[in-house]
């Protein structure tokens, strides 16, 4: 919409607006009053005589802009356009208040047994007992959690197919090979976990110290495995390169879990592991733990240094677990689910479950989870330009 200062006419207004959600800028109007939210003649907003006379100011997402209209025939289209939206969303009201009214399907982007799908199946458990409706987890792994986001970047806003993913999300589309763009395909839904990496190597390995591994890649070249390309435990190894002007071979896998299984068995030479699949296996011998990549040491393993503590300097990367909806979903059904998953982090039980995953549990609805996404691309954008990391 334009600000009341550009005087922009009603038709191209009409024109704009096209391109919204239109049901969601409708449910607005009507939760607000159809005719409450449009004030004819607001002298009282503006002081310019020229935007006075045969005008109107709608506020739009919390923004007052003013529509002048310079005809009678261009004020009932403005009136009649109003009325149509306000109308058109009735039946999206009334479906967002008995939502859901069927199964949702919970999308996770790589195969059972890692960290996103842990949590996936954590929460979808926790819907269903709230909703009295199933939450079904369904994998479909592969493109670095991709193809599961891009199956709900086109899918019908209605709520129904969600997926839990991660800042890969942001990564992706700072390495440019996102199939979708999350701005205008996705409505972030709220903020689940975070954890750090940890930079881990068989038991068996002769690597035992940063130093030990510097000096093991420049004597030959080592390998490192992730369970795709943009995900933190690829990036954290791309990340590592950079800082340390090392050479290692990325590999990746459709999943974690045969990557460890690889790494076990001395295949890979390194990983920077999901800390929640990692962990157990240090703490059982098979893998040992070399530094953790946050910014602080983890309370899981308080003797594991970070990778900023052995010279790595602002070595920061950490897997950060959101939920996501297709664009354009009622908002009202973005708010019911935010407000569910809040509710659910704060058991007791779901907090204890998530720091079986050696995870923080964390807080933030549609908006907060926006926010994070933003703030994350950006972060990964500088990143990619300084370490030259292409998607494969």
């Amino acid at each position: 919409m334009e600000q009341a200062q550009s005087g922009v006419s009603a038709a191209k207004v009409f024109r704009r607006a096209a391109v919204l959600p239109t049901c969601v800028t409708a449910m607005w109007l009507v939760q607000a009053g159809p005719l409450g939210s449009v004030v004819p003649d607001a002298e009282d907003m503006y002081e310019m005589p020229e935007y006075r006379r045969n005008s109107y100011a709608i506020v739009y997402d919390g923004t007052v802009c003013r529509i002048k209209s310079s005809n009678m025939e261009t004020t009932m289209a403005f009136w009649k356009w109003i009325g149509a939206l306000a109308l058109a969303c009735v039946p999206v009201a009334h479906a967002a208040d008995d939502y859901p009214g069927k199964p949702v399907k919970l999308l996770v982007g790589f195969n059972p047994g890692g960290a996103t799908d842990l949590l996936a199946r954590l929460y979808a458990a926790k819907l269903t007992q709230k909703f009295g409706q199933s939450f079904v987890v369904d994998n479909r792994a592969g493109a670095g959690g991709n193809i599961a986001v891009d199956v709900v970047a086109k899918a019908p806003a209605d709520g129904y197919t969600l997926v839990m993913a991660a800042n890969y999300i942001a990564v992706n589309a700072a390495l440019k090979r996102n199939p979708y763009d999350w701005k205008r395909s996705l409505a972030p839904v709220a903020l689940i976990a975070s954890t750090p990496n940890l930079l881990v190597v068989p038991a068996a390995s002769k690597l035992h110290s940063v130093d030990d591994l510097i000096k093991g890649a420049k004597q030959g070249n080592l390998t490192f495995g992730s369970p795709g390309v943009g995900s933190s435990i690829h990036m954290a190894g791309e990340l590592f390169k950079v800082l340390t002007g090392v050479e290692m071979t990325h590999v990746p896998y459709r999943g974690i879990a045969q990557a460890e299984v690889d790494l076990m068995g001395g295949s890979l030479d390194l990983m920077f592991g999901s800390i929640s699949t990692a962990a157990p296996l240090v703490e059982s011998g098979r893998l040992r733990a070399i530094a953790v990549t946050g910014k602080k040491r983890t309370k899981f393993l308080p003797n594991i240094p970070t990778l900023d503590e052995t010279g790595l300097h602002g070595f920061d990367v950490e897997a950060t677990y959101l939920v996501v909806a297709p664009a354009h979903t009622p908002a009202q059904i973005v708010h019911r689910l935010s407000a569910a998953i809040a509710e659910i982090t704060r058991q007791p039980d779901v907090q204890r479950a998530i720091e079986r995953l050696y995870a923080q549990p964390l807080s933030g609805g549609a908006q907060e989870t926006t926010a994070f996404l933003r703030a994350e691309e950006e972060k990964w954008e500088h990143v990619v330009k300084v370490t030259g990391v292409k998607a494969e």
